[in-house]
């Protein structure tokens, strides 16, 4: 399987992807994309007594209850990663609750930085960038062939060095 990387880059340039996101950016794309509910901070407040969860930090929190959004959380999990109940919620600055690959992406995309300088073919950081964008759907292609492979070499363990989850394995997606 054969990534173009350019063709994502030139895909890229087209489309105007915030970079960084702003709360207000963040907070359209988990409401629209995966139909997430913005909820009071207080509902998590059980998470200010653990000391890895750095809720002192945490400035919004979304759950997602919503199937259409759950289905696509879940996209990239295989099935021995798919684990009831559907219990997703992200606490900005925070801590993330249920597992799912596809949010973890979401979130580091979200949250990911990339300077000028990086932004260069040639720049690994900034091509797993452009592969992160495209698994979360940032970067589309109408009648793209390509998607349900990656989507699957993903499921199968192939994943990116700097976002989303590791597996410990070094089975890279690209390069």
């Amino acid at each position: 399987m054969h990534i173009n990387i350019q063709q994502l880059y030139e895909r890229y340039l087209t489309l105007n992807i915030p970079n960084p996101f702003s709360l207000d950016q963040i907070h359209v794309r988990l409401t629209n994309h995966y139909y997430a509910d913005k909820v009071n901070l207080s509902l998590f407040s059980n998470l200010s007594g653990d000391p890895y969860a750095d809720f002192d930090q945490a400035i919004a929190a979304y759950v997602f209850n919503d199937e259409r959004g759950i289905n696509k959380l879940l996209k990239l999990n295989n099935a021995q990663e798919i684990y009831e109940p559907f219990e997703f919620a992200w606490i900005i600055n925070s801590t993330i609750q249920g597992f799912s690959h596809m949010l973890s992406i979401e979130i580091s995309v979200l949250q990911q930085e990339i300077t000028k300088d990086q932004m260069v073919l040639g720049n690994l950081l900034f091509e797993e960038y452009l592969l992160a964008l495209y698994l979360t759907g940032h970067i589309y292609f109408e009648d793209d062939q390509l998607i349900d492979k990656v989507i699957s070499r993903y499921k199968e363990g192939y994943r990116l060095r700097y976002f989303g989850n590791q597996n410990g394995h070094d089975t890279y997606l690209y390069k």
